[in-house]
């Protein structure tokens, strides 16, 4: 499936600020199902805002490089997509364990492109996303 020639963003900065702001929400959202199920665990938060951060550096440093050597597969424009896919279902999945009905298609859907993304090889496809 070529599921990273579909991935397209209307303007460059996208592909760092919804990564960002899914980000923000995935915290927000994990913060409610923890006061709602009374799980609050500080280590556990820790280690989701340092892995938050390294993948925000992973998209800005693949940009970087991806800018220098002018790279023929836009790799920052999978990683995105791939994190924003990640982000969603995260979101989803902490509404859902603080009680808010989320449908189970939805959930489906997404991890199902989440693989797809996950098995796309950038080097195998030719797409120039540059905006």
């Amino acid at each position: 499936m070529d599921t990273l020639k579909e991935i397209s963003y209307t303007h460059r900065f996208w592909v760092f600020l919804l990564p960002l702001v899914l980000m923000a929400a995935d915290v927000v959202t994990g913060w409610i199902q923890a006061s709602v199920n009374g799980t609050w665990d500080s280590t556990k938060m820790r280690k989701g805002l340092f892995r938050k951060s390294g993948e925000l550096l992973i998209i800005i440093v693949a940009y970087v490089i991806y800018e220098a050597i002018k790279l023929p597969v836009d790799v920052p424009v999978f990683i995105s997509g791939y994190v924003v896919i990640m982000e969603i279902l995260s979101v989803l999945e902490n509404l859902d364990q603080a009680g808010v009905p989320v449908p189970a298609w939805l959930t489906r859907r997404l991890k199902k492109a989440a693989d797809a993304l996950a098995e796309d090889d950038p080097a195998e496809v030719q797409h120039d996303g540059r905006g």
